[in-house]
């Protein structure tokens, strides 16, 4: 698709720091309600997408193909796993919901046998018992379950995070058989389209006093982690093995809590940070697992999805 397997490494890298920015962005957009913030993210991504298709000359990739009800639930898992990761974000902090949401890898193991007939290897089982714990140190960073909270506002930002990461699970592995019939940029400019066309509704939500002072930040926001970012995560991922490039993209979470420290000032407890690792580090043994495996695009396998 793209001639830049050289920079490929770089790409998923990048593109996975300015992911990362999640929480530095919400921070500076006031009084608005989540949809609102969706909505406008999606929107201003979605034109830096479509721009810069047109000015490689790309667009026609967006040619949907077979299965195009499935780029139409992308777009609704899509946006569902939006809400929730935002949800958790704004209950709880940014560290807490991205490493809630790569629990998704967890899931997509769990049900990939029966949905994609995939084999489960000794690591991803060893990946799993780690994630859980690193899980539970997250949800109750003091040690006990006494201690986690089951009312208020953390407590629905734990269960938005969770759910989030399970939506995550759906979104990856229809993606994977979505990529038999569309390319990358089909796949992710669709979806985004029927995710902004979704919440259009809630774009006159916010009052124009209200709209004025957030607009740059939210300009910046689509077009730097939905635009930018997205963009070259697809050039990465469109040059590596799939396991090479989701193991780099783990830079994104890494990258959270270290904008969460930096620049925001918010403490996490020695518990949280141990979680982190332990969710990493169940992150890694699953990629790891599966990187010695040549990458194959499954739009040029004609075998069934299990064999590809």
């Amino acid at each position: 698709m793209f001639q830049v397997k050289k920079n490929a490494h770089m790409a998923v890298l990048i593109g996975s720091v300015f992911y990362g920015m999640t929480g530095l962005f919400l921070s500076q957009i006031h009084d608005m309600p989540i949809t609102s913030i969706i909505f406008y993210r999606l929107f201003f991504g979605l034109c830096l997408i479509f721009t810069f298709l047109l000015v490689t000359n790309k667009l026609e990739e967006l040619k949907p193909g077979k299965r195009r009800y499935r780029l139409f639930i992308q777009g609704i898992f899509v946006l569902v796993n939006m809400f929730f990761y935002f949800l958790c974000v704004k209950k709880t902090c940014f560290s807490i919901a991205i490493l809630l949401e790569y629990t998704a890898p967890i899931y997509v193991m769990l049900a990939s046998p029966f949905i994609l007939k995939e084999k489960v290897g000794k690591e991803s089982i060893a990946a799993f018992f780690l994630a859980i714990a690193g899980v539970y140190l997250v949800i109750s960073p003091d040690g006990g379950f006494e201690t986690l909270k089951l009312s208020g506002d953390h407590f629905i930002g734990i269960a938005s995070g969770l759910f989030a990461g399970l939506i995550l699970a759906i979104v990856i592995m229809n993606v994977r058989i979505l990529n038999k019939d569309h390319s990358e940029f089909a796949i992710a400019f669709w979806s985004t389209a029927i995710s902004c066309l979704l919440m259009t509704p809630f774009a006159f939500e916010t009052s124009i006093p209200i709209l004025a002072p957030n607009i740059l930040p939210l300009m910046t926001f689509g077009v730097v982690s939905v635009g930018i970012g997205g963009i070259l995560n697809t050039i990465g991922f469109a040059n590596l093995k799939s396991q090479t490039g989701s193991l780099l993209a783990l830079v994104e979470p890494v990258a959270g809590v270290f904008f969460d420290l930096v620049f925001l000032s918010v403490a996490l407890s020695t518990g949280t940070l141990a979680g982190c690792f332990l969710v990493l580090a169940a992150a890694v043994i699953v990629s790891y697992g599966g990187s010695s495996t040549p990458a194959v695009k499954l739009a040029d396998c004609t075998e069934p999805v299990e064999n590809c």
